[in-house]
């Protein structure tokens, strides 16, 4: 990145202080045993320094981060993004073996009181997952009955550590199917944040179908998905990032343990400063959904692709919403959910 952008995206930032960003979400996905027990602390401690509050959504059973390496054959750029983001310190060596040469550790089960911390301190709690690496990389081929096994088991773990059940659900890399979306909807969930896209929140239409529960996605782009792209490095991903804030318009930003906790903690902080010093209002991601709910429209979604993130992603079709769509994320070439206008297959059979 030049000099000369650089000052553009500070420019664009201050002036978007200015015209008064509504508010940034703070999205906290925590996907690994590893991120739970050393990375929540960390945003926690961060977090009350700045006074600010944030929505964290857990993965709550089998940490079986080992058996993610198959994406390196299934998934393309997906080893040039682990490259690229030096994935090894960010998880850690034993956190690539885990469910594979070592046992998978039960994260609800060894975590429970650094789960409870977080709510504890006022945060917003969710449900990430049960087994993030089966969502995320079988979801497709899993049954109905098995996809409801995957969230009763961990609505039961979450219900069991915060004594109540979780009003949201963050859908483990932006990835779901029309089964999947008809179990979350039967759950009752307040609202789901599964796609990406520059739009407000809005009722997906699945099947034919508009969901009753309210959709909130992730409106900007990841640390991980920028980082080593387009010339961004540490010392510039934070001016960049706040020159993507659209002014009067509400931002999700999805952050991760792993990451901002652990090996990128410094740009988490720099962010936190750059808000205070912005002006920029904080809120979490329920917050969101309660301004827009009763008022959302309903919108399409679809399979696509977002730049520096391997694999394929539900996008929020911003056309059907009347917004203005974000060209940063792609429709993907080849299309196979069964979302609308699409005559494709379900899941399969896999229990």
């Amino acid at each position: 990145m030049c000099a000369a952008d650089l000052s553009a995206s500070s420019g664009h930032a201050a002036g978007a202080a200015k015209a008064g960003i509504a508010r940034v979400a703070l999205k906290i996905d925590v996907d690994t045993f590893r991120g739970t027990r050393d990375g929540l602390p960390a945003l926690l401690e961060d977090l009350a320094a700045a006074g600010v509050r944030a929505s964290f959504f857990f993965t709550l059973g089998p940490d079986n981060s080992g058996r993610a390496v198959l994406r390196v054959f299934r998934k393309r750029g997906f080893l040039a993004k682990m490259l690229r983001t030096n994935a090894a310190r960010m998880y850690g060596w034993r956190t690539a073996l885990y469910g594979t040469l070592l046992p998978a550790p039960e994260i609800g089960r060894r975590c429970r009181a650094a789960l409870a911390a977080v709510a504890a301190a006022g945060h917003e709690v969710g449900l990430h997952a049960w087994d993030h690496v089966t969502w995320q990389d079988r979801l497709d081929r899993l049954s109905r009955a098995a996809i409801d096994a995957q969230l009763d088991r961990g609505i039961a773990a979450f219900e069991s550590i915060f004594g109540a059940r979780p009003r949201g659900f963050a859908a483990p890399a932006w990835f779901c199917t029309d089964e999947a979306f008809a179990a979350l909807d039967a759950r009752g969930f307040d609202y789901l944040s599964v796609s990406r896209g520059a739009v407000p929140p809005f009722h997906p239409r699945v099947a034919g179908r508009a969901l009753a529960t309210l959709e909130v996605p992730t409106t900007l782009p990841t640390l991980d998905e920028e980082l080593g792209r387009d010339g961004i490095t540490a010392e510039s991903y934070v001016h960049r990032l706040v020159g993507r804030y659209r002014p009067g318009h509400d931002e999700v930003l999805t952050v991760h343990a792993e990451t901002e906790g652990l090996a990128y903690r410094g740009l988490f902080q720099d962010l936190l400063r750059r808000h205070r010093e912005m002006g920029v209002a904080t809120c979490t991601v329920g917050e969101l959904a309660a301004a827009a709910r009763g008022r959302a429209p309903a919108g399409d979604v679809a399979y696509g692709e977002v730049p520096g993130r391997a694999g394929r992603l539900v996008l929020a079709v911003a056309s059907s919403l009347g917004a203005e769509l974000d060209l940063s994320a792609r429709p993907a070439a080849k299309q196979n959910a069964r979302f609308p206008g699409m005559d494709l297959p379900r899941n399969s059979t896999e229990e």
